[in-house]
């Protein structure tokens, strides 16, 4: 048991019943949370969850409800490690990249499926569809309720040569950081290569890759823009995560305090998917100069605008190559449920 799970297991939850105040309307009980938080190189980490957690919970409760947080990746956990301490009620609530869950359980992956939602608009749409399927579900096998899903900007392909259309992706060499993203790009007759985030830019240099796919602005904050030079805005994927509360923990708490808590993450979940579509665009003109960086220097890569055809095209391999293979390795559940939520809005039936 590594150093953060061991404080987690000896300072689980603290309810003291007797401590008690007023807040919005609301008797809050005094309460100490234990947070595992997203992946802390993301600014989502730092700028959003982290201060959410520690500060915002504190003011507006009036310092009646405190949280330790600590990363998952920094405590060298991801995926069904994080989930056996919901269960297990160690943690109280953890926020893992559900594609990071998808190995061991595929419903988790259906609302990341690559090129479902090629903005944010039906990306924050199939997230709010998906969500209670996936309460359902982490309750009945890990002992979970969903608080909220979140996401990271727009995931999105740059090459190192020129490309009008995803139709001129064929014999390319292309990172991709999924298993659905590998079987879409592959549906374009590229080749997907899979590696970690940092080994891109040797890779590019090597030629070992010709393309690889990222958010807008990971890539400028990556310093990709030295081996690659045009970049699409149509958006392949948001790595979304969800907030995943111990039923265990949620159930100790008192009435006040989950409505309390409800209100406040609903509010701060509002912000994130905010900030997700602005950092997409800022992404795009840090890397194209198109329009000021507040980051640093722009560059100067070629923005390739979707067309109509991109877009029929992506929504063609979505149905004949995407959903069908998650489907294959999801099951009849999967099936159901798809066809009950996001077949609407994605415009796509699972069979």
């Amino acid at each position: 048991m590594n150093f953060l799970v061991s404080r987690l297991f000896l300072a689980t939850s603290v309810l003291v019943g007797a401590t008690s105040t007023h807040v919005f309307g609301q008797e809050l009980s005094r309460q100490q949370l234990n947070v595992i938080g997203s992946a802390s190189f993301m600014p989502l980490y730092s700028q959003r969850e982290y201060p959410f957690w520690t500060d915002t919970l504190s003011e507006r409760s009036g310092g009646m409800i405190d949280a330790e947080v600590r990363p998952f990746n920094e405590a060298g956990l991801s995926g069904t490690e994080l989930m056996r301490l919901i269960q297990q009620g160690v943690a109280d609530a953890a926020t893992p990249i559900l594609g990071y869950l998808a190995a061991d359980d595929p419903m988790s992956e259906a609302i990341d499926l690559a090129g479902i939602a090629p903005d944010v608009a039906t990306a924050r749409e199939v997230s709010d569809a998906w969500a209670p399927v996936l309460d359902a579900h982490y309750s009945e096998q890990n002992g979970g309720k969903v608080l909220g899903v979140l996401a990271y900007p727009s995931q999105v392909l740059l090459c190192k040569e020129s490309f009008d259309s995803l139709s001129d992706l064929k014999g390319r060499q292309i990172r991709t950081g999924n298993r659905s993203l590998a079987e879409l790009v592959e549906s374009f007759g590229a080749r997907s290569v899979t590696m970690p985030i940092g080994d891109v830019i040797p890779a590019l240099e090597r030629g070992v890759v010709d393309c690889a796919v990222t958010g807008s602005l990971t890539a400028y904050n990556q310093g990709w823009p030295e081996v690659v030079n045009y970049v699409s805005d149509l958006g392949l994927g948001w790595s979304q995560l969800a907030t995943i509360v111990s039923e265990r923990s949620w159930e100790a708490m008192p009435e006040a305090n989950r409505a309390f808590i409800e209100a406040q993450y609903d509010e701060f979940a509002d912000a994130v998917w905010s900030e997700v579509d602005k950092e997409t665009e800022v992404g795009f003109d840090c890397l194209t100069g198109r329009a000021e960086c507040p980051l640093g220097e722009p560059a100067d890569m070629t923005l390739v605008e979707a067309t109509d055809a991109d877009r029929e095209l992506l929504k063609q391999k979505v149905g004949d190559t995407v959903v069908p293979a998650w489907v294959r390795r999801c099951g009849e559940d999967c099936t159901t449920s798809w066809n009950e939520t996001l077949a609407g809005i994605v415009g796509v039936d699972a069979n």
